[in-house]
């Protein structure tokens, strides 16, 4: 006799569901009688994380990014399905850019450093704070509706079970900068902090003449007088911030200190936990960077330049946590403190075709310094029948640059540098960004007793939250005075050609563009997105074995930009739009546990993703990354999305697993990034909205441990690990006959023809039709043993649109890297210690970003990025 039955309650937690016979026979059969011949269990080798979600999600664990060795969440997160990771810190879901991926932090958003992003970047979260990562695929009314590829919800660690003090450190370096003479400059005494020490405050004379005043002196206002000029250039830092030296690179280094405590009470545990940590590391890009201009039979190069570029990132963050928990309550404080700051020079010759001259390099420093501010206070608490959960949370990033530098100096065949002091030729810029982010959430969920074998939990929310962004830019240059003699001047070094001498003696004169032509009236904007949503969903057994969540959220809007006058910021703004929509966005899932360790799942989703602000915002702005000045596009509109995801699961045990699914988007208006190649050979970059998109791909992945038995002593005794996944996509634009899209060009909008610029059929940018990894190695518990290589291949896709159908767009091949892995724990006196190695991109992959048609390529950012080592060191007490 077979008696297959499952209760609700096992199904909604996914457990084992017992039955016996003796139930099912009772009314046929007297009671004496009855017997178990079997019972089924179903459910009982899904684990725990995956039984608390009805959706398609991924977990990372402490356990694999230890086992990775990954520095970061940036890094750690690229060993999960269908993730790419794009410039070393944003992180892109199935293909999709990181405007399309959410970021929490225990739920809660987070506010961005960046001047061309909404997103944080995720390489600023060290992986010695996080306890794990949720990546959720599918959509659940729950959550916000901005919701393109995936969301990803970093957890802290939290309060410990039992008290700990932990110490790491270790050091490294890679082949293309460690040892070897690259470029850097002095700073101030404290850069290797990665505080500045005053030398770059802002000057007395910007902070003295930077309201009611015109950009340029004599225009017959009350402007700046002549000698007013020369004070604020004389208030500038010379030598110390222009002067690029070479230098021997050190190693790179980190540090990490954790601690931990908890208490009983009479009223329940509490609990506290800190975490600090500081990495210091260089890292030298040598490449080149081609443009391309329309030919017969192709193309032909239109510009040539290569470059040499040395960055110093230093990195602190601390974690604070504190909590009180007992049997129907638990309030938790987190604090996250995050300082990050990258300090570069670079040198960049170009070729003639650039810059009108024999040859021309073009000289730079910037000091980047980016902070994240964050308090967080959340409770859960049983009430009766009910679970209640809520958040409040507030967060302040600022990114500060200042003393962005750029000169150039034209080389003469004989070897002879000239100064070039025209137009804007010598650059001197300042910047500031303040984004603040408030943001509240509750949660209530109830059990609703069906009856014995049907129950479901109801789940209701409501959750607010506002970003306010404030972005100001002051640009200057130099020109030649009225005794400029450029026999005499104009071979001097740049910290000799800018001093107080010259400046005093009328030789060389500064000029500010803040607002002019060059810079546009942008110069500080200020946007703000606030969304107020709520909730309704339940999660029930339908039928045995069969669960469904089915839930509805409706959300409304406001996004707003404007720029103002930096020069009289009370005034009207310059420009503004703002724009309110409302959505009702409906979600459901289907979870069919047909075998006791496998089910399916299928999903159904309404999303839309909202404009960043870099991209709605009209000021410019140059990225150091590839050298492109890019202004935004403030008359974008929201993308909408229509998914659809199916996925196979089959569970060995805990963390051990094979899955199999597929997905769909319909995507209408996807936001695109247009490179528009200048009248001076140099890419500028915005954006628009495309008329439509779909996407379709399928995902494979694969983990499991497995104990050997060769006959060899050694290998048998390892526990063998074996982790592989694949994604492909694919996508593809949609332009009908009479679509438009809408341009922002000059500061007027524009609705040309889509077909100007898209021919129907291409894919999407960001994204690549092969993401793949794969984990081998071993593990010894008694040794203390542990070994991983680590795969990963990510094929090529579209960085920019080209601005011209006869031009091929910019793609981006990241390619195939092999890192390893080993860590080995050992005792000294008593007292346990964990060594690492780590060798990374040992296949020596360089970053290649090119144009190709008809045979020919064009490196528009390509360079070389070496392999890197490190060792590391660490003990618990």
């Amino acid at each position: 006799m077979n008696v297959t039955t499952r209760t609700l309650s096992a199904l909604l937690l996914a457990g084992t569901a017992l039955v016996s016979a003796q139930s099912a026979f009772a009314a046929a059969a007297p009671a004496a009688e009855a017997e178990v011949e079997e019972i089924v269990v179903n459910g009982r080798f899904i684990p725990d994380v995956v039984r608390d979600t009805a959706e398609v999600a991924n977990f990372l664990s402490a356990e694999d990014v230890q086992r990775a060795g990954d520095d970061n969440a940036a890094q750690a997160l690229t060993r999960i399905t269908g993730i790419s990771l794009v410039s070393g810190k944003f992180v892109y879901v199935r293909g999709l850019g990181e405007r399309y991926s959410q970021s929490l932090l225990n739920g809660s958003p987070l506010p961005s450093p960046e001047p061309l992003q909404r997103v944080i970047p995720l390489d600023l979260f060290p992986a010695s704070i996080l306890a794990g990562t949720v990546i959720q695929k599918t959509y659940s009314a729950n959550y916000s509706g901005d919701f393109g590829g995936g969301l990803i919800d970093l957890q802290t660690v939290g309060v410990p079970d039992e008290s700990f003090v932990k110490l790491s450190v270790g050091l490294g370096g890679d082949t293309e900068t460690t040892a070897e003479r690259r470029l850097t400059y002095y700073g101030s005494e404290t850069d290797w902090l990665g505080f500045d020490d005053g030398t770059r405050k802002l000057p007395v004379g910007i902070r003295e003449f930077a309201l009611n005043r015109p950009v340029v002196p004599g225009t017959g206002t009350s402007g700046l007088t002549d000698d007013q000029y020369k004070a604020v250039a004389r208030s500038f830092t010379n030598a110390p911030i222009n002067l690029i030296q070479s230098d021997k690179m050190p190693l790179n280094g980190n540090f990490d200190v954790s601690a931990g405590r908890s208490f009983d009470t009479d009223v329940g545990v509490i609990g506290a936990i800190g975490v600090l940590s500081y990495r210091n590391s260089w890292q030298t890009r040598k490449g080149v960077r081609q443009t391309s201009a329309p030919d017969l039979g192709g193309l032909a190069l239109a510009t040539d330049s290569t470059f040499e570029a040395n960055q110093n990132d230093i990195g602190w963050s601390g974690l604070a946590g504190l909590a009180w928990k007992n049997d129907d309550n638990e309030v938790r404080y987190t604090g996250l403190w995050i300082q990050s700051t990258s300090k570069r020079a670079r040198i960049t010759q170009n070729s003639a075709q650039s810059q009108g001259n024999a040859n021309v390099n073009a000289y730079a420093t910037e000091w980047y310094e980016r902070a994240l501010q964050l308090s967080q206070l959340s409770g859960k608490h049983r009430i009766a029948d009910w679970d209640l959960e809520w958040k409040g949370t507030y967060g302040r990033t600022t990114r500060q640059a200042p003393y962005e530098r750029l000169y150039r100096y034209g080389l003469g065949a004989d070897g002879s540098r000239t100064a070039l002091l025209s137009g804007a030729n010598q650059l001197l810029a300042f910047s500031d960004l303040d984004e603040n982010i408030g943001s509240a959430n509750v949660d209530l969920s109830y059990d609703l007793p069906v009856d014995f074998v049907r129950q479901a939990q109801l789940k209701m929310g409501a959750a607010w939250q506002k970003n306010s962004r404030t972005s100001w830019r002051r640009d200057f240059t130099y020109d030649q005075g009225r005794n400029w003699d450029p026999a005499r001047y104009a071979k001097e070094r740049i910290d000799y050609l800018v001093s107080d001498r010259n400046i005093n003696d009328d030789i060389v004169m500064l000029r500010e563009l803040t607002g002019s032509a060059l810079t546009g009236d942008s110069a500080l904007y200020e946007a703000e997105l606030s969304v107020a949503g709520a909730y309704i969903q339940v999660d029930s057994e339908i039928m045995p074995l069969l669960r469904g969540s089915l839930g509805v959220r409706y959300e409304t809007a406001d996004q707003s930009v404007r720029t103002l006058d930096i020069f009289n910021p009370s005034a009207a703004a310059t420009f503004s739009r703002s724009v309110t929509q409302d959505y009702i966005l409906p979600a459901g899932t289907l979870t069919w546990n047909f075998a006791e360790d496998q089910q399916l799942r299928f999903g159904a989703s309404k999303t839309i993703g909202r404009p960043q602000f870099r991209e709605l915002a009209p000021q410019r702005y140059r990225d150091t990354e590839t050298d492109r000045i890019l202004t935004g596009n403030p008359y974008l509109e929201d993308t909408t999305f229509l998914n659809i995801d199916a996925r196979y699961e089959r569970y060995f045990s805990n963390g051990q697993y094979v899955t199999l699914g597929v997905f769909f988007k319909d995507m209408g208006k996807p936001v695109e990034a247009l490179a528009i190649l200048g009248s001076d050979g140099a890419f500028r970059q915005t954006f628009f909205n495309a008329p439509a998109a779909q996407i379709m791909g399928a995902e494979f992945e694969f983990k499991k441990f497995f104990d050997l038995e060769t006959g060899t002593t050694w290998i048998d005794d390892q526990r063998w690990l074996v982790a592989l996944n694949y994604t492909y996509t694919k996508s593809e634009l949609k332009v009908e006959k009479g679509d438009t899209i809408v341009l922002n060009t000059t500061g007027v909008m524009t609705t040309p023809p889509a077909t100007d610029y898209l021919s129907g059929g291409e894919r999407l940018q960001g994204q690549s039709d092969h993401l793949a990894n794969l984990q081998f190695g071993f593990e010894n518990e008694e040794s203390g043993t542990q070994a991983t290589i680590l795969m990963t291949y990510t094929s090529d896709r579209v960085v920019a649109r080209s601005s011209s159908l006869d031009l091929p767009d910019l793609v981006q091949d990241p390619g195939l890297r092999l890192d390893f892995v080993f860590r080995k724990a050992f005792e000294v006196q008593g007292q346990e210690f964990t060594g690492s190695f780590e060798a990374r991109n040992l296949t020596g992959t360089d970053a290649e970003e090119y144009q190709s048609a008809g045979g020919k390529r064009f490196e528009t950012n390509s360079y070389a990025i070496g392999q890197s080592f490190s060792v590391g060191l660490s003990t618990r007490f």
